[in-house]
This record gives structure tokens, C-alpha cells and sequence, in this order.
């Protein structure tokens, strides 16, 4: 998806701090009340993960070490929330209890130690207060005052170069809640008392060590209205770097959870495809604790282990490659994981899921089509929820799983290789925010994940074969190597290449895409970035599975009269019709392009239907108002209401779509329609169904793109002119040249509205959703639907966005108006042969199918001799028609 790099940012500068000595550890005080809850870290493991029972705001910036939780970079808001506790509503008694002391002593500046009690999140959800939550902050300032919500000028004050035992109680009052705040070192016991509201408690509970300077709390609960549900002063840096121990949590007032811990096995992604299973189990960084997984299945009422893997030092994934797999039926299986609790027992962990089987069998095979999952709306219950509805046979995450902003704390740049470990700890923490939203349908549902942009930290990605990107364009920052919160600016991205080091860019492939089938060339680009590009078969279906932005080039290169900025033309005399298809820039890569040839000629295991996936759109669908020509504004334009057309919009050209360049984009179309395959794909955010077309209108294939599933940067499509073959009713379908004058044949456009509905109103306005596509083995047709995020499938009456169901005939994804045919084939002797079309004088294939009974009238689109095949590539039928004249159709 294109977020564009330079774009509104709540991106932050952070370091990494030194560690310091251990402070002398003191005696415990009695605490009041039987803990429910008791924090023991183990004496020999170093981490940066705390636990499953925890959430570390940010993860990159605590660790635990020697039995101790350490806050190790400095930074306003930093927490780390207990997720297996939970203050309840009702009445009831609150008793909190830690050991807390300088990692490394130095003078205080501006911050707070202590704890959050009853954190809350608008959304009503344990992982969106884990993440997002404010609550009622206590604890010691930077100059040793006790303080509960604010702090009082007279409060009395601990030395806090000592360890201190910091206690909170809190009990019913006439007014709310009585609570008090204890705070003992050698020198003695200092404590202060407060009166509360009753709802100023109930929440999850967190230790917290804040660098920022210290605001009442808490705050009022207020409604999410786009980027406010980003807790305020995250930014890096400051004094504030203690350790805790010994915490515990006790009352009549809390409630245990311990169904919420998260860890170590986070969650699981697999793929099957001609009987491999491949399985990613994702694991968060364990340090020096690291064992190998092991996947089980259920055999027989037993547990039987069909593989083991050690896990990837940098992704933190164990991926499982089970070759043979039968997968004629479901598959209960768990995979294990052994690692010492706090007393330093190995204790083994399970995750459990259904491996499902082939549908094979299915008469209508349903994919889920998804793109751009930003943290707006998580956990994104409402989605998840209204997805599982279709039951989905497979889920396609066509990319942006993560984008730079997820959970708060900006995002860690860095080229420099002191600096690398701390980069991959900031993308892991928000790929474990996707996993947490999601796993409960990638446990289940066979899932492909491919990576775009802004999961490799680009607002645009231009790869050029691999290589870096210019550091010279991107600032002194970049330059020196050290972290950057927030982008690097556009010329950084515009050179061409990946701005983050070849082992990032590798850890990020190796976590999204680790269980996809094996490449169908493993071999890696420029810096030995790694590549997936490969085929899946599942239900019959064949998916080329592309990667559309590795061999990209650079239209800032390829292109100097431009003047091009983050994708657009800043040359106002710039045609990009006439003077953007750069002879010499690529696209999908010729590597890319030789798999095309092949895969779509390999009709082998039965495969029935086909269709390609790539990241975005090959085709510009994008108007901006009169006199702009970027995107840099379209979160502030105005949305209209429902139903009104916006009149004085005009075509842009953004390079970062699929249209550039033209004859890159043309090549990908003449490949897939070999093989009568759709195109899936996302990123632009505007879900569409097009019909592309190539030497003339509708000669190509059928595009579907989806809409974002949580969408920041709204696009919309208001051409001023009616086209031809417009459909009735509308203003914006039927045959137009893009910007880039490639053809395309609009079928429905789903463009921002001001929808009435449940949920925020930025996921509604924006026209998120995902797309349900439903293939009939029968008929060879595909119904198309692309359904609003909010709206209940399962509700009375609920319908997709208008224009909405689209249905597909296979074969006119390639030869829709072709004028031409061949005389009639018939393989009366057996059924559903392969059929393939060559060009007799040069050998080239037209175009391979598996037809639909034995019997067929092959169409082409050009006059002259033909050969034709037909075949069993499983077996041994095979018959040739040869010297076959095409004649004009009637």
C-alpha cells in the first residue's frame, strides 16, 4: 500500500542504552493481602521478551536479566502489562507490591517509576488496553515524591539511588476507593493517601518507567477518532532506567485470565500445496533460551511429532516442512515448545490448530482476498468475525501486514550494524500486533502472506534486483548510521533499492513468508536478499504467487525530465502517457516473467482454475481534485456522502502502481492470460474490479483489487468524463485509458463515502473491507463480492458495496471479443483433457486450459495456422490436431 513516507507521522527518536550495575537488594516487606499474581524472572535467561503473560511497551526497549525486568532504553510511556490479571467493576480490595531500583545510576531529569492501574482502550478489548490503554498512573517521580494520578508539590519523598519496595493498596470508601502508596528503602517507609472514583481502577494493570513528565491521570475515555488512539509523550530518550522484581498482585478485586497469555508460541501461518505442508510457528525473541519446536499431529486419538525445527535467530520462527502430507483429511496439531519457568524448570508450552485438508472434493472453492491491516481498529474484532463468516477454503494477506506506526514508539531506522538487532525487535513487535489479531483464523485457514512496502519500512519500493538504496540521498542521519524514528524522506526511497540492511529485509521475508511453498527459483538478489515467488495448488486452484516489487525500478531514475517525487511527476509538462514507459525499466523481473511461461502452461494435479497474486493494481485508478497531482493530501480531502459523484476531479499517474511501466505491465498480462489466470492484489486502498486490456479493450484479464482492511490514506476514482460501455447508472465504469494510457475496462469502484453504520467512523468512511471470491468447479465461473468492513454478512439483507457481486466466465480471462476460431476438438475418450494452443509457424503457445468436459471450440485472437494438445499431464492421453486454420467467428 502506498503510505507515503514524508506523511503524517507520530515517529520518534529513540537510542539504545547502556546497562548498568545491580543495585543491593533489600528485604521484602510483608504485603497485606495473599497475592493472586507473583512475577519470578529466571536467574539465567536474558531476553528481551518478558513473558507469555506479558506485553512489553515497546518490546525493544525491556529485557529481562538476572531474575530482573529492565526498562534498557529510556523513553516516555514505557510499560510492560500484565495480561493474566485484570482489575474487576466490582467492589472489592487491590493490593500491588514491587522491588524496583536504577539500572544504572545516574541523575534524574523528568519521569515516573511505578504503576498504571485499571488501563482501558475504547475499543473494550484486553489486547487493545495492552497496547493503547491509559489509566490511573502511581508511583515515584524523578525527584523521589510519591504521588497517586498527580503530583503534589508537599508529597514526601524516597531516594530512589536505593532499592525501594513500592506497595499499592486500595479499599472501598464512602466515596469510591481509599487508595495508598508505600514506598520503603533501608532508610525507612514513606506513604501518601488518595480518595478515587470506583472506575478509576477497574483495567489491567502495568509497571511503568517514564522518561516524560508526569500529566494527571487518568484520562478521560475518549472516542477513537483516527490517530488519537496513540498514547501521547512516546517519544525516546530521557533518565529514567529501572529494573523490578518480585511484583505481585493481589485482592479480592482482581480476576484471573490466564487464557490471555501470549507466548511462546504466538501464532501459526501454513500453506499446502501438492502435498508439502509447510508451517510457520512464530515465537517472540527468547534470548539465550532457544530450543527446537516440534509440530504434533493427532493420530488415532495420539499425538505423533511429523517434524522439528530449531527456531530462526532473527525472525524467531520455527518453520516446519512435512513432505508426503496426506492431506485427504483434517488435521488436529499442536506444536510444543520446551523453556524454563522462573525457578529454571523446562515447562512445555502447546498451541494447538486444524491443519484442514485439500478441498479437492468442494464444488465452490472460497478465497479471502486481503490487503493493508493497520492498527486503526485493532483488534479488529468486527473484521475477523464478519471474514470467518464466508469460511473461507484460503486467506490471501496480499501485503502491508504491518505498517510503521503499529502500536505507538515510532519506528527504528538504521542501516547501522550495531543497531540491526534493535531494528528487527521494533518489526517483530508489530507482527506480533498482526498475529494477535488474526490468529485465531490463521490457526485454521490456510494463509499466504507476501510482503509490500511498508512492511520493509518504505512509503514506495522501488527493489531494483536487491539493491540498498542510496544512503547519500537520505539525510546526515541516515548517513551516520544511527536510529532514525520516522522516514528518511522520499529521495532515500525514490533512489531505488531497500533503504534497511539485506539482514533485515531477509528476517522480515523470513517471518511472512517462511510457510509458502519453495520458491520456484531460490536463488537471492543483490545482497543476498532472499526471494519467494513460487506456485500454490489448493482445491484445484493454481496461484502464482508474485513478488511486484523486488525487480522494480525506479521511475526517478528511469525517468529524469519528470522530476519524480515518491511515485508522482513534479514537471507539470510531463505526459505520462506518452513519456513514462522507459524501454529499460522493469516490473515483475525477467525471472519472474520465465515462471509465468511456465506455471501457466502446468495444468498438472488436477489444477482446474487459475489465478495470479501480486501486491498492487497493474492499472492507475486514481484521481485527485483539479490542480493536485499527488496523494500527499488525501487524508484531508473531504469525503462526500453516499451517492454523490465528485465532479472536478482529473487522472493522476503514480508510479508506485502496477500501470509503470507500461510494457512491464503488459508483459505480466500476456503471461497470465496463457493461463486464463485473474490477477488478486491490494494496495491501493480502492477496492476495484477491472477487466484489463492490452492491444485493445478487454484483451487481458480480469483484475480484482481489494479494498484496505484498515485504511489511513483514502484513494477514489471520479473521472470527469463518462467512458464508453459504461454500465448503467454509473459515472465511473466502462473503458478508460489510465494516466499511463493502459487500458482498462471498469466494472465497480468502491470509493470513499460517508456510510452510516456501526464501528469508527474512519474505517467506515474509508471503504475498508476485504473481498470474498467464490470459484464454481461446475461452471468455471467466479463470483466476485467486495464487503464493507462493518457490515454483519450473517445480518438479514446485508449486501456487499454496490456494484457488487461481480460473476466471471474463466475463459474470458484472455479471449473475451476474440473474433477467431479453430475447428471443434473432441477427446470422446476421456474427460476434462488438458488443452493447449500453439502457433504452428513459431511453436509459441497461445494459451493452456483444462476444459470442462471433452469437447471444445478453441478461440484465438488472431488469424492464422494452429496446432492443438490435448492431454492428461497426470497420465498417459495425449492427442494432436495440427494445421488448423482459424475462421472468422459468426
Amino acid at each position: 500500500m502506498s503510505n507515503r513516507t514524508g506523511r503524517r507521522s507520530f515517529l520518534r527518536k529513540a537510542g539504545r542504552a547502556a546497562l548498568g550495575a545491580t543495585a543491593i537488594t533489600l528485604a521484602r516487606p510483608e504485603v497485606e493481602e495473599k497475592a493472586g499474581f507473583r512475577a519470578a524472572w529466571p536467574q539465567d535467561v536474558s531476553r528481551p521478551w518478558p513473558g507469555p503473560e506479558y506485553w512489553s511497551n515497546p518490546l525493544q526497549d525491556w529485557r529481562i536479566d538476572k531474575g530482573r525486568l529492565e526498562c534498557v532504553s529510556p523513553g516516555g510511556d514505557r510499560s510492560v502489562v500484565l495480561l493474566t490479571r485484570e482489575v474487576a467493576e466490582r467492589s472489592g480490595t487491590l493490593t500491588l507490591s514491587v522491588q524496583l531500583g536504577q539500572v544504572q545510576s545516574q541523575k534524574l531529569e523528568s519521569g515516573f517509576v511505578g504503576f498504571r492501574v485499571g488501563a482501558k482502550s475504547p475499543m473494550n478489548d484486553y489486547r487493545a488496553a495492552a497496547i493503547y490503554g491509559r489509566g490511573l498512573d502511581a508511583g515515584l517521580h524523578f525527584d523521589g515524591k510519591l504521588f497517586i494520578g498527580s503530583v503534589d508539590a508537599g508529597a514526601p519523598k524516597v531516594d530512589l539511588a536505593q532499592e525501594n519496595r513500592l506497595q499499592l493498596n486500595a479499599r472501598p470508601s464512602v466515596n469510591g476507593y481509599t487508595v495508598s502508596l508505600r514506598a520503603t528503602n533501608a532508610a525507612g517507609t514513606q506513604e501518601i493517601t488518595r480518595e478515587v472514583p470506583e472506575d478509576w481502577l477497574s483495567g489491567l494493570l502495568a509497571l511503568v518507567c517514564s522518561s516524560a513528565p508526569v500529566e494527571p491521570t487518568p484520562p478521560p475515555l475518549q472516542p477513537i477518532k483516527d490517530f488519537s488512539f496513540y498514547p501521547p509523550q512516546q517519544k525516546a530518550g530521557g533518565t529514567m532506567r529501572f529494573w523490578f522484581k518480585d511484583w505481585t498482585v493481589g485482592g479480592s478485586k482482581v480476576d484471573e485470565h490466564e487464557e490471555r497469555a501470549y507466548g511462546p508460541v504466538l501464532f501459526t501461518l501454513y500453506t499446502i500445496s501438492r502435498k508439502t505442508l509447510k508451517l510457520s510457528a512464530q515465537f517472540p525473541p527468547l534470548g539465550n533460551t532457544r530450543a527446537a519446536a516440534v509440530l504434533e499431529v493427532q493420530d488415532g486419538g495420539a499425538w505423533k511429532q511429523v517434524a522439528a525445527a530449531e527456531l530462526n535467530p532473527d525472525a524467531c520462527n520455527a518453520v516446519f516442512r512435512v513432505p508426503s502430507w496426506d492431506a485427504t483429511r483434517d488435521h488436529a496439531y499442536r506444536v510444543l515448545y520446551r523453556m524454563p519457568d522462573e525457578n529454571g524448570t523446562p515447562k512445555q508450552y502447546a498451541y494447538t490448530g486444524t491443519i484442514r485438508k485439500d478441498p479437492a472434493d468442494k464444488q465452490d472453492i472460497v478465497i479471502g482476498l486481503l490487503t493493508c491491516l493497520w492498527d486503526f481498529g485493532f483488534p479488529h474484532t468486527d473484521f475477523t468475525t464478519h471474514l470467518a463468516y464466508h469460511k473461507p477454503d484460503i486467506l490471501f494477506w496480499t501485503g502491508d501486514q504491518i505498517y510503521e506506526p503499529v502500536g505507538g514508539f515510532g519506528v527504528v531506522e538504521s542501516r547501522n550494524p550495531d543497531l540491526i538487532e534493535y531494528a528487527m525487535l521494533d518489526f517483530l513487535r508489530k507482527w506480533f500486533v498482526f498475529g494477535w489479531g488474526v490468529r485465531d483464523l490463521t490457526r485454521d485457514i490456510p494463509s499466504v502472506c507476501m510482503t509490500d512496502d511498508h512492511d520493509m519500512y518504505h512509503g514506495n519500493i522501488w527493489g531494483c534486483g536487491g539493491r540498498p538504496a542510496n544512503p547519500a540521498a537520505a539525510g546526515a542521519s541516515a548517513r551516520q548510521g544511527t536510529v532514525v524514528y520516522g522516514a528518511t524522506g522520499y529521495l532515500s526511497q525514490d533512489s531505488g533499492g531497500y533503504k534497511m540492511p539485506s539482514r533485515w529485509v531477509n528476517m522480515v521475508q523470513a517471518a511472512q513468508t517462511s510457510h509458502l511453498p519453495d520458491p520456484f527459483d531460490s536463488t537471492p538478489v543483490l545482497q543476498g536478499i532472499t526471494v519467494y515467488y513460487t506456485d500454490l495448488q489448493w482445491g484445484g486452484i493454481s496461484f502464482a504467487i508474485l513478488e511486484d516489487r523486488k525487480w522494480k525500478s525506479a521511475p526517478k531514475e528511469q525517468l529524469p525530465g519528470a522530476d519524480i517525487v515518491n511515485g508522482f511527476a513534479h514537471n507539470p509538462a510531463w505526459d505520462a502517457a506518452t513519456q513514462s514507459n522507459a524501454p529499460n525499466a522493469e516490473l515483475l523481473g525477467q525471472r519472474q516473467l520465465d515462471f509465468l511461461e511456465d506455471w501457466a502452461a502446468n495444468w498438472s494435479g488436477q489444477t482446474w482454475m487459475k489465478f495470479a497474486v501480486s501486491q498492487t493494481l497493474f492499472g492507475c485508478l486514481h484521481t485527485e481534485p483539479a490542480g493536485i497531482n499527488t496523494d500527499n493530501k488525501d487524508p484531508e480531502e473531504a469525503i462526500p456522502p453516499v451517492g454523490t459523484y465528485v465532479d472536478s476531479d482529473h487522472l493522476v499517474a503514480d508510479h508506485d502502481s502496477g500501470a509503470w511501466p507500461q510494457h512491464g505491465r503488459d508483459a505480466g498480462i500476456r503471461r497470465w492470460r496463457k493461463g486464463f489466470a485473474a490477477h488478486l492484489c491490494g494496495d491501493q486502498h480502492l477496492g476495484s474490479t477491472s477487466h484489463y486490456g492490452v492491444d485493445a479493450f478487454r484483451d487481458g484479464v480480469y483484475s480484482v483489487c481489494t479494498p484496505a482492511m484498515s485504511n489511513i490514506w483514502p484513494r477514489r476514482w471520479y473521472p470527469p468524463k463518462v467512458a464508453p460501455n459504461a454500465l448503467p447508472g454509473t459515472r465511473n465504469t466502462g473503458d478508460y485509458l489510465d494516466a499511463f494510457g493502459n487500458r482498462m475496462t471498469v466494472l465497480a469502484v468502491a470509493n470513499p463515502a460517508r456510510y452510516p453504520g456501526p464501528g469508527l467512523d474512519g474505517l467506515r468512511f474509508r471503504v475498508t473491507g476485504y473481498t470474498i471470491l467464490t470459484c464454481s468447479r461446475a461452471s468455471r465461473k467466479t463470483t466476485i463480492a467486495e464487503w464493507p468492513r462493518w457490515v454483519d454478512p450473517s445480518a438479514p439483507g446485508a449486501k456487499p458495496y454496490d456494484g457488487w457481486p461481480i460473476t466471471i466466465n474463466q475463459l474470458e480471462n484472455g479471449l473475451w471479443g476474440a473474433e477467431w476460431e479453430l475447428d471443434r476438438i473432441e477427446t470422446a475418450g476421456f474427460q476434462n483433457p488438458v488443452v493447449q494452443v500453439q502457433d504452428e509457424t513459431s511453436g509459441a503457445v497461445i494459451y493452456t486450459l483444462r476444459i470442462n468436459g471433452n469437447a471444445f471450440t478453441p478461440l484465438v485472437r488472431n488469424a492464422g495456422t494452429y496446432r492443438v494438445l490435448a492431454y492428461d499431464p497426470d497420465g498417459f492421453y495425449r492427442k494432436e490436431w495440427r494445421g488448423l486454420q482459424a475462421r472468422k467467428r459468426s
